[in-house]
């Protein structure tokens, strides 16, 4: 720390006591990401936040990573509100269908929802959520699926411990349908939100749309992958908005990881981002950045800053296998109103890994093949989805089926995926298309892939590569590649 900001810092005491990525187990911090019993000295039964009902560890519980109250932007006093509180001591109630959960985002009261098992919508809907209100999963496992959040001119609400997933319109990577607004959380103009070990992934449009001069929001030990695009902030020319990012792990997506447009002040600290294919974290215009101890792995053009205005402060940041930009600062620092805990860098990916994203985490289960068709009867509607279903370097070989059609994405094998077989289900390289409008269609880095039995082109011809391939032993077998119209 080079200023007097280095004062608003709590170091977690073990960490400062020595401890690395490598030494966390022994220290304890890896025990499984089970709920544990409440810790705040309520009487069970009587916790006004719901915490106890949901199952949920409290005061730094699993890891250190469930407190009580936001860090961050989401815990400052303003706006007449003293901090993010949610639906806290509001009636609590349980919503086991998408019909409940409908019903209580709009209620006009105060409310603890607490969301039982899978709500799955059987058409896509953005849930209207009035103020004050908790969305709290119950234990394990909790998820919903095909729908979404939307909160205009609202304050006060509290998102922890469930999924929300797959709303992805099969061929629309872009998101550019006039039919495809399927973000995860969509904010206007509402103040103090507080976004806490969710996990987001294969949605339509953006997992987290922070829009319209939004205040005091804290996104934190959230879970966002296999997606296009991950967090974006703006949509207005107004400098208002003040939002904290921490301990966040964003994986195998490609572009907004985060998007931060006109930002007051944006603080994005130990986040773990890795696998990205288009940036990482990227400040416009007026927006001030404050980017600390956080890891970057295998990401392109990780960090930058663009447009007139603004500030980019970095600090103790880690770029491995990074291509592109990584930071040029400029201007200074604003002052963090807060204090918090910063992880040693170097400790930021076990750490995550380990305790980001709702109870019982969200690594996938190794299979040996994944199917991926665009009419909704494979596995998966996207190659990226699939990909990122499959476990970081994954002990077996894995066969990544494609369904006919055309596959309009970027997509990626990542390094740490190796030995996937990326094959046409017909045998017939012009059944199975892979195509994108710009830069790279498919980039295969890791060691030992093969590829059978599809092409790969562009919308239009490309002055580069449309397979790009970077990784050793990869092998091709009627494979047809184009670019464009040019052949």
């Amino acid at each position: 720390m080079r200023d007097a900001q280095k004062l608003n810092i709590r170091r977690r005491s073990l960490l400062t006591a020595g401890l690395a990525a490598g030494t966390l187990a022994s220290a304890g911090l890896f025990s499984p990401a089970m709920a544990a019993p409440a810790t705040d000295g309520a009487p069970s039964g009587v916790d006004p936040h719901g915490w106890d009902e949901a199952g949920l560890p409290v005061n730094r519980g699993s890891g250190g990573s469930w407190t009580p109250a936001p860090e961050g932007f989401a815990g400052v006093a303003s706006h007449g509100r003293d901090g993010t509180t949610g639906g806290a001591g509001g009636r609590l109630v349980h919503a086991r269908t998408p019909e409940e959960l409908r019903a209580f985002a709009k209620s006009p009261e105060a409310l603890v929802v607490i969301l039982h098992g899978t709500l799955e919508f059987i058409q896509y809907e953005k849930l209207t959520v009035t103020s004050n209100k908790s969305f709290l999963g119950a234990g394990a496992g909790v998820a919903v699926v095909n729908a979404g959040f939307k909160l205009v001119n609202v304050a006060n609400i509290v998102f922890r411990n469930f999924t929300l997933r797959d709303s992805y319109i099969p061929g629309d990577f872009v998101g550019k349908r006039p039919d495809n607004d399927r973000d995860g959380i969509q904010m206007d103009t509402s103040t103090h939100v507080w976004v806490d070990h969710m996990h987001f992934t294969r949605l339509g449009d953006g997992l987290v749309d922070i829009r319209k001069d939004c205040d005091n929001v804290t996104l934190s030990w959230n879970v966002f992958s296999d997606h296009n695009k991950a967090l974006g902030e703006g949509w207005t020319q107004n400098v208002i908005t003040r939002v904290t990012l921490h301990h966040n792990w964003i994986r195998n997506t490609h572009q907004r990881n985060a998007s931060l447009d006109n930002t007051a002040a944006s603080h994005v600290y130990n986040n773990y981002l890795e696998n990205i294919s288009s940036y990482g974290m990227l400040g416009r215009n007026a927006a001030l950045l404050l980017v600390e101890g956080n890891y970057f792995r295998d990401v392109r053009n990780p960090l930058h800053h663009q447009g007139p205005g603004g500030a980019l402060v970095a600090r103790d940041n880690v770029f491995e296998d990074c291509t592109g930009n990584t930071g040029q600062e400029r201007g200074s620092a604003f002052h963090v109103p807060y204090s918090y805990d910063l992880t040693p860098t170097k400790a930021v990916p076990a750490l995550v890994r380990a305790f980001g994203g709702p109870l019982a985490g969200t690594e996938p289960a190794l299979r040996d093949v994944i199917t991926v068709a665009l009419d909704g009867t494979g596995d998966f509607a996207s190659i990226r989805a699939a990909v990122g279903a499959i476990p970081a370097n994954n002990p077996r070989a894995v066969t990544v089926l494609l369904q006919p059609g055309i596959y309009h994405e970027p997509a990626v094998i990542w390094g740490d995926r190796r030995n996937i077989t990326l094959a046409g289900a017909t045998g017939n390289a012009e059944d199975v298309i892979l195509t994108n409008s710009e830069g790279v269609t498919l980039l295969v880095a890791a060691d030992g892939s093969a590829l059978r039995d599809l092409t790969v082109t562009s919308d239009t011809p490309q002055s580069g590569h449309v397979l790009l391939v970077t990784g050793i032993g990869v092998s091709r077998t009627n494979v047809a590649v184009l670019n464009g119209t040019s052949g």
